[in-house]
């Protein structure tokens, strides 16, 4: 391995899902620098976001929905590196409700699923991997949202599970745990209150940010984790100890 060049991912066509807001636009702007040519989905059209998505690839997408995903894979002609940075949440008890706990878990987990088979061939095509983004509530579950926590402890099930079943066929898949990173996801956890209360308890002393995330992220699409798969890499700066 030339290890001057792991990171160059110039050539490398990466597709981070639910890269056009908060931890996944930090993810797509990482490999954005390192070279790779991205692409990303959203949930509303191109001109609805007020970043610069640079000359990226643009699609809509509804994890939720099975013809969606579909309509996606369709659109997608090589892949390296699948990103998958979608997630949903419920607030004030909503995911007590039926109605409410399988929405989580449409979106969380049975999309995911859907999504990583539909672009398996070219991944297979390219010896490519996956990368998931759970929580660190898959290992200490919040205790207001059992649907999120029980989606992102399937997620890691699910990561074991597809790693040993896809290994042999070139594709590694693991994924990445952040801990309480700003985002529009956990605005009604990050105030300068809990910010305070948060640096007393995180050995790293604040909150997390994108680039933390994206660069644990990258780590794993590179030849430098060319002999790591099902894993779950926690980036949560020692909270969850």
């Amino acid at each position: 391995m030339d290890f001057n060049k792991a990171l160059n991912f110039e050539g490398k066509q990466v597709l981070v899902c639910g890269g056009s807001d908060g931890i996944g636009y930090g993810v797509a702007c990482a490999f954005h620098q390192l070279g790779a040519s991205v692409s990303i989905t959203g949930t509303k059209e191109r001109g609805d976001y007020d970043k610069n998505f640079y000359d990226w690839g643009y699609y809509p997408l509804d994890l939720a929905s099975a013809e969606s995903v579909a309509a996606l894979s369709e659109k997608i002609t090589a892949l390296d590196t699948l990103v998958n940075c979608v997630g949903t949440v419920l607030w004030k008890q909503g995911e007590f409700d039926r109605a409410g706990f399988e929405w989580v878990m449409a979106v969380n987990v049975n999309g995911a699923m859907d999504l990583y088979t539909r672009l398996l061939p070219l991944l297979q095509r390219s010896s490519g991997s996956i990368i998931s983004l759970d929580s660190v509530a898959s290992i200490r579950p919040a205790w207001q949202n059992p649907a999120y926590s029980a989606s992102k402890a399937a997620l890691v099930q699910l990561t074991k599970s597809l790693a040993k079943k896809w290994g042999k066929k070139g594709v590694r898949v693991n994924t990445v745990a952040p801990g309480l990173v700003p985002t529009k996801l956990t605005q009604n956890q990050v105030g300068e209150a809990q910010e305070d209360e948060f640096a007393k308890v995180c050995p790293v002393g604040r909150f997390g940010t994108p680039e933390d995330i994206a660069g644990a992220v990258v780590f794993l699409a590179s030849p430098l984790a060319a002999y790591v798969t099902g894993e779950q890499i926690v980036v949560d700066g020692g909270s969850s100890l």
